[in-house]
């Protein structure tokens, strides 16, 4: 739920204010929401949280379906993971279905630009 609320108030924030999404802005306006120093997230979590907040079935995060939706929703979710986690690229990849660590980094640049 709580992710949940952090992807709803980011996704507002940035509608109404029409500014671009950065990590530092990130953490400051999740800050009250997620202290992220003394929360231990897992990537399960993160996957269970954006699959809901997106609408679509967690094993859609998981397969090689490449429709717009679910390409959103997983690079959203390994943007989370590398933020939360302290995952490596490989380890990331392999709970996404065995994803190659350069698709991890593509996904990760294609959130954060």
């Amino acid at each position: 739920r709580q992710l949940e609320g952090a992807l709803t108030k980011l996704t507002a924030y940035s509608a109404l204010t029409k500014n671009k999404l950065s990590v530092s802005l990130t953490q400051e306006i999740l800050k009250d929401i997620i202290p992220l120093e003394n929360k231990k997230v897992s990537i399960s979590q993160i996957q269970k949280g954006v699959s809901n907040y997106y609408n679509i079935k967690f094993n859609s995060l998981l397969s090689k379906k490449r429709t717009k939706d679910i390409v959103l929703a997983r690079q959203v979710a390994i943007y989370l993971s590398r933020e939360l986690t302290d995952m490596s690229l490989t380890s990331i990849g392999g709970a996404f279905g065995g994803k190659d660590h350069t698709t991890i980094i593509h996904s990760y640049n294609k959130i954060e630009n």
